[in-house]
């Protein structure tokens, strides 16, 4: 019996020498991050893409040595490519960050993890609640949000104040109708000032649509509809698709809006070719400033943030977009999958959140990351108008969203060049949009 006794005693030992071990098992956790803090504006020592997310595996990995983080960083559109590529592959990285408008498509296909299944209930508790809706499909949580931006328009008012127009700036109200706006533009336009195409946009890619899609809101037409079936066939929308193409033909829009990429959009603006473009906090505080610094902007400039314009008797809201980490499910262990997770958190803390806010000028998802700009006025501005206006739908989490997103350019496109008329570009798109929504 003693012997026995003897041989329990051993046994436990053992497992208690044992345990520590196990729990230090090497797991090597791949983490593909989007550019959105290539440039943090307070951290100036990272100045290439992912090097700041490096910085922070480094820090994980000293506090956790078992651990090896492999950090990529992919620019926007490498993200709506390489991405899907790894998961057809069957490779895809363990965590991503990545906007709503891309990752919602992978929780409908079902490749992520449900993470209502890992985290912490006062982590989800601690989220937005607008947040956890968005991001919950089909009743899974298909990624953590980690902040959201807005959509606004930017306008250099010092180029309206050089031509004595700067009274034609809604800087009281930030608030113009759609006439408002036409005179403003047409007015910049004949002042000769070297401002060629008042307004700057792009149409060769999805990535520039909401500059466009804010016309079609200010008019109350939709893309997408809170059914998740899209508005194309909306007169109102119609009536907006109008107003912008009015724009185009008229010379207030960039000639080249339908091969332009971003960076022609901010060279216009820097350059005072043009002087409004769509945008939020993160292009008056971070494109711009960091072009600023850089020497990239050739004119006297003082950005002012307003709301798009709407047509009379209208009120449009403001688009806003979160981006969040999602988890790709890739078969892991339970214990590797602690692991996984413990480095999300580490990433989607509140402390973290406040820092990526702060640098690039968006809202946290924590409710207890608080107000990191409240020093900034336009930050509060911005979340004023925000609680003033609302938000308008952009159909983030709405299945078919990438594929009815990147069905449009080509029709902006081919009406902007005269090969469809706006209500031949939104029959197409009605139809092609009904063809993916019942796939």
């Amino acid at each position: 019996m003693k012997h026995l006794q003897l041989l329990f005693v051993v046994a436990a030992t053992l497992l208690l020498l044992l345990a520590p071990a196990q729990a230090q098992e090497p797991v090597t956790i791949t983490y593909w991050t989007d550019p959105a803090l290539a440039q943090p504006i307070s951290l100036p020592q990272f100045t290439e893409l992912a090097e700041f997310e490096t910085w922070q595996a480094q820090q994980f990995m000293e506090m956790h040595p078992h651990v090896t983080i492999e950090v990529r960083g992919l620019d926007w559109p490498d993200l709506a490519t390489v991405v899907p590529t790894a998961l057809a592959a069957g490779d895809p990285p363990d965590i991503l960050k990545d906007y709503l408008g891309r990752t919602s498509g992978y929780g409908v296909e079902g490749v992520t993890v449900d993470l209502f299944g890992h985290l912490p209930q006062e982590d989800i508790d601690d989220l937005l609640p607008g947040l956890v809706q968005l991001y919950t499909i089909d009743g899974a949580l298909h990624a953590m949000p980690t902040y959201f931006w807005n959509h606004a328009m930017i306008v250099n008012k010092a180029l309206f104040d050089q031509a004595g127009l700067g009274d034609m700036v809604p800087v009281d109200d930030r608030d113009w109708t759609f006439d408002d706006f036409y005179a403003a533009a047409t007015a910049i336009k004949a002042a000769d000032i070297g401002v060629e195409f008042p307004y700057t946009l792009q149409v060769a890619s999805e990535q520039g649509d909401y500059d466009f899609h804010a016309f079609i809101w200010g008019a109350g037409g939709e893309i997408w509809n809170p059914d998740c079936t899209t508005g194309f066939d909306d007169p109102k929308t119609l009536a907006g698709l109008e107003f912008v193409n009015q724009l185009y033909q008229e010379g207030l829009i960039n000639s080249d809006a339908t091969t332009a990429a971003y960076a022609d959009q901010t060279n216009n603006l820097f350059t005072g070719k043009s002087a409004i473009m769509g945008g939020g906090m993160g292009v008056l505080n971070n494109t711009i400033g960091n072009a600023i610094k850089n020497g990239e902007v050739t004119v006297d400039m003082d950005p002012v943030i307003v709301t798009y314009p709407h047509a009379e008797g209208e009120v449009s809201g403001l688009g806003v977009g979160p981006s969040g980490f999602a988890v790709f499910d890739k078969g892991r262990s339970d214990y590797e999958m602690e692991w996984v997770v413990k480095f999300l958190l580490f990433l989607n803390s509140s402390e973290s959140q406040v820092t990526y806010t702060q640098n690039n000028s968006q809202f946290p998802a924590r409710a207890s990351a608080g107000v990191p700009l409240e020093e900034d006025a336009n930050y509060a501005l911005t979340l004023s108008l925000i609680q003033e206006r609302g938000t308008e739908n952009l159909g983030l989490a709405c299945p078919g969203f990438y594929e009815v997103r990147i069905s449009q350019p080509p029709h902006w496109q081919a009406m902007f060049l005269g090969q469809e008329t706006p209500q031949q570009a939104l029959e197409a798109l009605n139809a092609e949009s009904e063809f993916i929504l019942d796939m």
